[in-house]
């Protein structure tokens, strides 16, 4: 358990996403008057939600020593799939509850299979998963689809007081997953792997079913993250999910979790996700362009890398 207590701490670096968080924070109540309003606050949260939930099944993933870049075309694929089930009543809305969750599942079992027991990287695993899904997805419909009952859209842009529901639910899935983490024995076996996923076999942990039911929870997250975005957008996009397959790794990295496995945890990536959300609205503030808005990204996680191979050897 002290292992697994060292692994999961990275104070300097929290304290480090903290003090960036402040800064960027200080940075935009200088650039606008409007940035520091209730109004400008709550679309940040709401703007966050989904690349945090998708962000924690990264995070999950990576800690194995994995990587999942199926996001992408799942993500598309589902959101379709529940638009076009969802209809307007509570029973449509229910099964398509259920069939996007299911599917999440057997992405899950394909990828982690697939991983475990043939062998093949994931990274290309997963690629190869994402674009046969971004295919489908594009095959079910190549413009935005289907509807979701007015319930659930008012649940998705509803607010408890200046904090939206979905801010709400996000801070609760990563307590759930971060206990998961660091109170279970699976968790501790994900750590074990990702650290030294040789000595985790010989000391006799299940390695390849972990790295399924990995592979499994990362489905199942990816999916409710689905809901959420064709609750947001009242439609099944063929295209939601582009750049979510690296868009997710960014809050990992940046939050402190090795790409080499073992060692991070959720509340690095938690912390850099809130970052992130607010450097892309200060720089919309100051008009920066969204390809502008790529190449900072991309040099933070060069940076963010670099800074933790030094520290880690790795």
């Amino acid at each position: 358990m002290s292992d697994l207590i060292r692994a999961t701490r990275a104070g300097p670096v929290h304290l480090v996403v903290l003090a960036l968080t402040v800064l960027v924070f200080a940075i935009g109540v200088y650039s606008s008057d409007r940035f520091a309003t209730p109004l400008n606050l709550a679309n940040v949260q709401d703007q966050m939600v989904a690349l945090a939930i998708v962000a924690l099944a990264q995070t999950i993933v990576i800690l194995s020593g994995g990587i999942d870049l199926s996001y992408a075309g799942a993500l598309s694929a589902m959101c379709v799939v529940f638009a076009m089930l969802a209809g307007d009543d509570p029973a449509s809305f229910s099964l398509a509850v259920v069939t996007v969750l299911a599917l999440g599942v057997g992405i899950g079992l394909i990828n982690g299979g697939i991983t475990a027991h043939v062998g093949i990287h994931p990274l290309i695993v997963t690629l190869g998963t994402s674009t046969i899904l971004a295919g489908a997805a594009l095959l079910l419909t190549n413009q935005p689809t289907g509807s979701v009952p007015v319930f659930f859209e008012d649940f998705v842009y509803g607010r408890a007081g200046s904090v939206p529901y979905g801010m709400i639910f996000v801070m609760a899935l990563y307590v759930l997953i971060g206990t998961m983490l660091w109170k279970t024995r699976f968790g501790t076996r994900i750590y074990a792997i990702g650290d030294n996923e040789h000595a985790a076999s010989i000391s006799g942990l299940p390695v390849r079913r972990t790295k399924v039911f990995v592979y499994v929870l990362s489905g199942v997250i990816c999916a409710i993250a689905a809901i959420y975005m064709t609750g947001r957008f009242g439609v099944g996009d063929p295209r939601a999910g582009v750049g979510f397959d690296l868009r997710s790794i960014t809050p990992v990295i940046v939050g402190g979790t090795l790409l080499a496995g073992g060692r991070g945890g959720v509340l690095g990536t938690f912390l850099a996700v809130i970052l992130l959300a607010f450097l892309g609205n200060v720089l919309n503030f100051l008009n920066v362009s969204s390809a502008f808005q790529w190449i900072v990204e991309g040099l933070i996680i060069v940076a963010a890398v670099s800074f933790f191979a030094r520290r880690t050897g790795k």
